[in-house]
């Protein structure tokens, strides 16, 4: 069910701000453009306060883009996680960003799932703390509720995904991905979302990882079912 959430949401695009958090860095501000099409190719670009273009990014799903417009630089490398975490300092994978943004659930390959459910005083002991429940049809939060955390794990018993749902069992407020050592590689928590024509998709989100490093989000439109050219997502270098 996870899987099939706004299935048929393929390609969308949106406009809003992104705070860049660092473990020890100031937080940067700064305007974001973007489109993506189902089920991995992206554009990013980041604007200043002025309109102008500061930092382009792409996946065509094979190969990962970016173009500082600064200073000229340009960077081609296999769209891997690794790559990717130049642009947004979390190791993810452009299939996994084009679905959160798409208000789609990334699934992990599993071979054991178990679903736990978490009292909203005392929270499960080792997955921190509970999370308020956002409504994903209003996107306002309504209050404290048992919610359920589903598990999910390899052959070798190592966690390889922890989904966080509301006690209605269909709204996800959070999720946690794993590397195969069971290390935290990022969280996503879903802030607040919005109805935009008949799907559910990101208003606000945080992606970010145990040190506080990462991005959050904030979207002041977005557009679904959108018209795209697969050029889009092929960036070359500046003239």
């Amino acid at each position: 069910m996870l899987k099939n959430q706004n299935h048929a949401l393929k390609t969308f695009k949106g406009l809003g701000k992104i705070t860049f958090l660092g473990k020890e860095q100031k937080e940067m501000t700064t305007r974001i453009v973007w489109i993506a099409s189902a089920p991995d190719k992206m554009r990013v670009a980041l604007n200043s306060v002025s309109g102008q273009p500061m930092v382009s990014a792409a996946s065509d799903g094979r190969w990962f883009y970016l173009i500082s417009h600064t200073d000229g630089d340009f960077y081609k490398k296999r769209a891997t996680h690794s790559n990717m975490k130049r642009f947004f300092s979390i190791p993810i994978k452009s299939e996994d960003m084009v679905k959160i943004l798409a208000g789609r659930i990334p699934v992990e390959n599993y071979d054991s799932a178990t679903l736990i459910e978490e009292n909203a005083e005392k929270g499960l002991p080792g997955t921190g703390n509970h999370v308020s429940v956002f409504s994903s049809s209003d996107g306002v939060t309504v209050g404290d509720e048992n919610t359920y955390v589903l598990v999910l794990k390899n052959r070798t018993g190592n966690i390889r995904e922890q989904i966080y749902l509301a006690g209605n069992k269909k709204d996800v407020q959070k999720i946690e991905m794993f590397d195969a050592a069971d290390t935290l590689l990022y969280r996503v928590e879903y802030k607040r979302m919005q109805k935009v024509k008949a799907y559910q998709v990101p208003i606000q989100l945080k992606i970010s990882n145990d040190e506080g490093v990462g991005f959050q989000l904030h979207l002041d439109r977005y557009w679904a079912d959108v018209m795209v050219s697969s050029s889009v997502f092929t960036l070359t270098p500046p003239e």
